[in-house]
């Protein structure tokens, strides 16, 4: 580029009018230093994509190509732009990577948390329910007169002896029965449905976690409704109770009767839940928390007295079946090797529910193909939260009170009303 001379520079009179028109509103309308001299303090239009030089003076600004400086910026630093777009590149892919992967962590989070939420009401849901359904009762407690005790408000209290009693609201009852058939699945007649030959009534006591087995003789004498083959009722007689299943269709009507019969007998105490289980039953139960350990207390079978047995499969039927019928007491030893052996099965339930909560479930589902019951999800779900958090169950059975005298070949035990009654006190009422 040439250099103004400095003739041209001397001349410092050139008059406003004759000084160049202002630049147009045109974007190619610019001055050139042989066009003529823009005054001190205006600047001469510049395009965009150009930029300006200050000569030496700093009078003027001509123009220059702006892509000379572009090739000469490309040259210097293509090799750093390619590296540094590359890099840039593999940030964003890493970040989008994260990003992903967050998402995925979040809907598994969310995922986990909706479960937990829903498992957790529904089992509140269960253990409130099964609250209601174990311990809302209405009582009708009837003594009879040799009892010589005062019911209140229905049950309510009973005053005894001098004594004030109120009834316990914090128990509840379960029926247990074992029949003596292969089968509950079997078709019956009424009348036909099997005997129940172990029948137990637990009292679980949720405030003091006591478990009461109340063990009631086969040949205990108690009213039992009849009915005929046809499933007509025909009145009540006094025989022994374990007849009262015989009485039905050998599951449901057949365990409502003996509930009945039972409810009787404890003077009319509710009975809000009944399990009965065949024979079949036993070896799945027994299996089902791993077998159970006993010491025999007679001598009978396949068993000796003092002896220790660890009980799988059958051995743990003949265990709580077999009996010598020509003893008139055949029936009570056979109910003290019951005993022993329902405190170790309780014992081993319970160790098995510290270690796995879902033995409970386990048990029931395993037995399920044996069992005739009313025990619903409900009530599975508060026992097992009682029996888990509750700091376990303090199991004691008694035998109901009572002596066996013969009947020509029939034993038949009959229950001691004021004894009995004391019991029945000792575990309902407070």
């Amino acid at each position: 580029m040439k250099k103004p001379s400095e003739d041209t520079l001397s001349q410092s009179n050139i008059s406003p009018e004759q000084e160049a028109p202002a630049a147009s509103a045109g974007e190619n309308e610019i001055y050139s230093a042989s066009e003529g001299i823009r005054q001190t303090g205006e600047k001469t239009p510049v395009e965009r994509d150009e930029t300006t030089v200050h000569d030496e003076l700093d009078d003027y600004k001509f123009l220059k190509s702006r892509s000379i400086k572009r090739s000469e910026h490309s040259s210097h630093h293509s090799s750093g732009s390619d590296h540094h777009h590359h890099h840039h590149h593999r940030r964003r892919r890493r970040r989008k990577k994260m990003k992903t992967w967050k998402k995925v962590l979040l809907i598994v989070v969310s995922v986990i948390l909706a479960l937990t939420l829903i498992l957790t009401g529904t089992i509140i849901f269960l253990v409130s329910r099964g609250y209601y359904e174990l311990f809302d009762v209405e009582l009708r407690i009837d003594v009879p007169q040799t009892v010589s005790a005062q019911v209140q408000d229905n049950g309510d209290s009973i005053v005894y002896e001098g004594k004030t009693y109120r009834y316990n609201r914090d128990v509840t009852n379960l029926l247990f029965m074992g029949v003596d058939k292969r089968s509950l699945d079997d078709e019956n007649e009424e009348g036909t449905g099997g005997q129940a030959d172990v029948i137990v009534m637990i009292a679980i006591n949720i405030k003091s976690h006591k478990l009461t087995l109340f063990a009631i003789p086969r040949d205990t004498m108690a009213e039992i409704s009849l009915y005929t083959p046809s499933g007509t009722y025909n009145g009540m007689a006094t025989k022994q109770i374990c007849l009262a299943f015989a009485y039905g269709d050998g599951k449901e009507t057949s365990c409502e009767n003996t509930v009945s019969s039972v409810s009787k007998l404890f003077y009319n105490i509710p009975i809000k839940t009944y399990y009965a289980l065949d024979l079949d039953g036993i070896a799945a139960m027994n299996d089902a928390v791993g077998g159970v350990d006993v010491v025999s207390p007679e001598t009978i079978g396949d068993f000796t007295q003092g002896e220790s047995y660890h009980l799988e499969g059958r051995e743990a039927e003949n265990f709580v079946r077999v009996r010598d019928k020509s003893k008139v007491e055949s029936s009570m030893d056979r109910l003290k090797r019951q005993e022993v052996y329902a405190q170790s099965f309780l014992d081993k339930l319970q160790a098995s529910l510290k270690s796995n909560p879902t033995s409970a479930v386990t048990l029931f589902n395993e037995s399920a193909p044996y069992s005739s019951t009313n025990l619903t999800a409900a009530k599975v779900a508060y026992l097992a939260k009682e029996l888990m958090f509750g700091g376990g169950m303090s199991p004691e059975i008694i035998t109901v009170s009572g002596e066996t005298t013969l009947n020509g070949k029939n034993a038949e035990y009959k229950v001691n009303d004021k004894e009995f009654f004391k019991q029945f006190l000792s575990v309902y009422y407070e």
